[in-house]
């Protein structure tokens, strides 16, 4: 069986809640800045939001024989207003696309956050399924300790410059345990990030750090340029390779342009042992 069928999928709203108690797990999950997200939620907070809906696709009987692997290919998240806590929503998933190639499908799943004042977010996701790896996991070197891991910086704020600037670099790590705090805050409990043999069976070659933590980092960086309480209008990403724990990775960032009316373009990478884990660009509401 196939899941071309699925296309144009409606699934059922969901309904949520910004909950204070809930965004402050995020934020110390993902090393954010606690002091700053006090009335609003960090933008990336958006990938909880997905993760309220998602599972109503990835968890149906049809779709999950299909998620023996199941990897985030890439990412668009759209604000539209700020994540104020306190806040109820209706989170509206449904399947635009989807595309086989092999074994392997891609799946396009959009989600559509709505309040009683119009819509707060959009989110759209790629989905890579299939029922065996594309190729052999390496050597089993095991994993490392639970806790440890390498630096995590948090973000501090950094003053306007412009076009064509570096960005500070933040140095970024996650331990086995930070991964099994970051299921928890944010509702990604995809077994490839804290069961060995699951990731190993999906053709890894152990345990790797989410998606959305590094969308987060990413995040955390872009937001740096600016105070506001909704300092992010799009961000874009494209998941590259994999990240293991307790392993040190930088984001970085570059000012790529910017708008007569105070929005710019930063152009953002994790990178490690000098490769592009995840590649990327925020546009960027700036005072």
């Amino acid at each position: 069986m196939t899941l071309d069928a699925l296309a144009g999928l409606q699934l059922e709203p969901v309904r949520a809640r910004i909950a204070p108690e809930k965004v402050a797990e995020y934020v110390a999950a993902t090393g954010d800045d606690a002091d700053r997200w006090v009335d609003v939620a960090p933008p990336s907070y958006a990938g909880a939001l997905l993760f309220m809906a998602a599972p109503l696709f990835l968890d149906r009987d049809d779709v999950r024989a299909h998620t023996r692997v199941l990897v985030h290919v890439d990412q668009r998240f759209i604000w539209h207003r700020p994540l104020h806590l306190d806040t109820d929503l209706t989170l509206a998933g449904s399947v635009s696309k989807v595309r086989s190639r092999g074994a392997s499908t891609f799946v396009t799943f959009e989600v559509a956050a709505e309040t009683s004042d119009g819509r707060l977010l959009d989110s759209t996701s790629t989905f890579l399924l299939g029922e065996e790896p594309a190729a052999e996991p390496g050597v089993d070197h095991g994993e490392p300790p639970a806790p440890l891991r390498g630096p995590n910086e948090t973000p501090s704020r950094i003053q306007h410059a412009g076009a064509g600037s570096l960005l500070p670099s933040l140095v970024k790590s996650a331990s086995r345990i930070d991964l099994v705090r970051y299921a928890g805050a944010s509702g990604d409990f995809n077994p490839i990030h804290y069961d060995h043999e699951a990731a190993r069976g999906a053709g890894l070659d152990g345990i790797v750090v989410h998606g959305l933590l590094m969308g987060a980092w990413m995040a955390q960086l872009a937001t740096a340029t600016s105070s506001r309480p909704d300092p992010l209008v799009e961000l874009r990403l494209r998941f590259r390779a994999a990240m293991r724990p307790a392993v040190a990775a930088a984001v970085r960032g570059v000012i790529n342009g910017e708008t007569a009316d105070g929005i710019e373009r930063v152009d953002l990478a994790v990178v490690a042992d000098g490769f592009d884990l995840v590649t990327g660009h925020a546009t960027v509401r700036v005072e």
